[in-house]
């Protein structure tokens, strides 16, 4: 067997046990990832034929290596904060009511933590003298759960999309360095998860869960087994809150709350019936109604340009799908029409830079320092998530500063 024939081997089998292991679907596997962690273990003088065999195996250190190179784990303290504050006003005083003496927290897929504090603080800061608050974070990154354990981070986990909701953390000392209070740490705890199987009993069930910004990278069969298991885990009455594009209906079980683009779901009380379908066949007597007496047909609109951020929001749909193809092609489109976009510039960049193109990629992250550079730092971007210019340039700034480190 050729040397090249074994080396495709050795990479669709590395993508494979990602896969199997993760939940991702192909696209969302970074292939310089992968292939960074073989051309180590390669230039260590190991063979292809070595990484196949050592591949077949269950939980081999090279299966270890490849999952610590590709999980994604980009987070920060109280993002996206309208969930938190629903968190505050709606669920839990929704558990209070259920007069368990602890409310429960998960975190499920927490990176390196800043979610799971976020939630405790959170609860203690809305839980009643008596209530006991308990809160775990579940990761498949070991390395991500000790730095979580630490509870010690930088400014990249304090941003100005994430505004400080509840006491958190405390100075340490350590110029832009801050480490969670005690009181928080106190209630929080990390283990190691997969989404893909159902948590352990020993954890119990919890008022809250958060998965967020997880399940994009997931197939379609995998988001409904982990959506199966997250339902599960929930109190009747508890809630599961999602990310922004990761699901357009209800989970089975689950019924929504709020407005959508919030992605809040709770599970129904024993009592309480779950629509098992959507409900728009009532738009039926009404098409019915038009055949009997029908109205004049207005006069032809021409619809509206569409907007930066619906484009991009398709792009987002295309990415949650699967088609990073189509997500590029579409943000091109959208930057030919909206050359200052920022959201959709740093959106653009960051693709490239997962699909290997770092000049482009670099080139881009570039424009979108420039330009926020030129705008007050306070002024709200408008996007799928409204920041400030604040953010583009920090943001590219870290990219930029990290490509050349590298």
């Amino acid at each position: 067997m050729s040397t090249a024939v074994e080396s495709q081997q050795v990479l669709a089998r590395a993508r494979e046990v990602v896969s199997s292991c993760t939940g991702f679907r192909d696209t969302a596997i970074s292939p310089a990832a992968v292939d960074r962690v073989l051309r180590a273990e390669l230039a260590r003088g190991r063979s292809a034929a070595d990484l196949l065999a050592e591949l077949q195996r269950p939980g081999a250190p090279l299966a270890r290596a490849l999952l610590d190179a590709v999980l994604i784990g980009e987070t920060y303290f109280f993002r996206h904060p309208e969930q938190f504050r629903f968190l505050a006003s709606e669920a839990v005083p929704a558990a209070l009511r259920r007069g368990n003496p602890v409310v429960r927290g998960w975190s499920a897929g927490c990176a390196s933590g800043e979610e799971t504090y976020s939630i405790a603080a959170c609860l203690l800061s809305m839980a009643p003298p008596g209530v006991r608050v308990e809160v775990l974070g579940t990761d498949l990154h070991e390395g991500r759960l000790e730095f979580a354990r630490r509870g010690v981070y930088g400014n990249w986990s304090r941003r100005e999309a994430g505004p400080l909701l509840h006491p958190v953390y405390e100075n340490t000392g350590t110029e832009g360095r801050v480490s969670v209070l005690d009181h928080v740490r106190a209630v929080t705890k990390f283990a190691q998860g997969n989404l893909l199987e159902p948590l352990a009993e020993s954890h119990g069930l919890f008022d809250v869960i958060f998965c967020r910004n997880v399940l994009t990278y997931f197939s379609p069969e995998s988001v409904q087994t982990a959506l199966g298991h997250l339902a599960r885990a929930l109190v009747p009455g508890g809630f599961l809150l999602l990310g922004t594009v990761e699901v357009d209906h209800p989970p089975a079980g689950l019924v929504r709350v709020g407005a959508p683009e919030l992605q809040a779901f709770r599970r129904p009380m024993p009592q309480e019936q779950v629509p098992t379908r959507p409900v728009a066949r009532e738009a039926e007597p009404f098409r019915v109604a038009m055949r009997v007496a029908p109205t004049p047909a207005p006069a032809p609109v021409r619809a509206p340009a569409p907007s930066p951020v619906r484009l991009h929001l398709e792009a987002l749909q295309r990415i949650e799908g699967g088609d990073a193809a189509g997500a590029a092609s579409t943000l091109e489109k959208l930057l030919e029409q909206f050359r200052d976009y920022l959201p959709g510039m740093l959106e653009l960049a960051l693709l490239r830079e997962r699909a290997g193109a770092r000049e482009a990629a670099f080139a881009l992250m570039h424009t979108v320092r420039d330009i926020a550079a030129r705008l007050p730092p306070d002024l709200t971007i408008e996007g799928p998530e409204p920041l400030p210019a604040r953010f583009y340039r920090a943001s590219a700034d870290a990219f930029l500063t990290l490509g050349a480190i590298e």
